[in-house]
This record gives structure tokens, sequence and C-alpha cells, in this order.
């Protein structure tokens, strides 16, 4: 932490660099843009039940 009474002169931090800050935005929206996918194309291919599947009685003795 900087005291501006030390005599030290124990520097101040600058914070966070410019490169951080826009990595972790980019990050943060590419996880966003992952979870839309996810549900924007989740109904893709799920259909119960299937209109074309095969029909088999189970119920018949051999």
């Amino acid at each position: 932490m900087y005291d501006p009474l030390d005599q030290r002169g124990v520097p101040a931090s600058r914070g966070m660099p410019m490169a951080v800050r826009i990595a972790a935005l980019i990050g943060v929206l590419c996880i966003f843009g992952i979870g839309a996918s996810v549900v924007m194309l989740s109904g893709y291919g799920h259909w119960w039940p299937d209109q074309k599947a095969m029909r088999i009685p189970l119920s018949t003795p051999h």
C-alpha cells in the first residue's frame, strides 16, 4: 500500500495493464458467445420420438 509520508519511497501501483483488461474482456465475450451458441444449437437433432424410427412390436411372441 502506498504511503506518501513513507521516506523509503515505496512505489504506487499503476493498476492492471491495458492488455490484461482487453484479454479479460475478450475472454468474457468468448464465454458468453459459446454459451449462446450452445443454447441456440441445443435443439438441433433432438426429436423424440423420431418420426422415421423403425417400429418394432415388442409384445409379439416368437
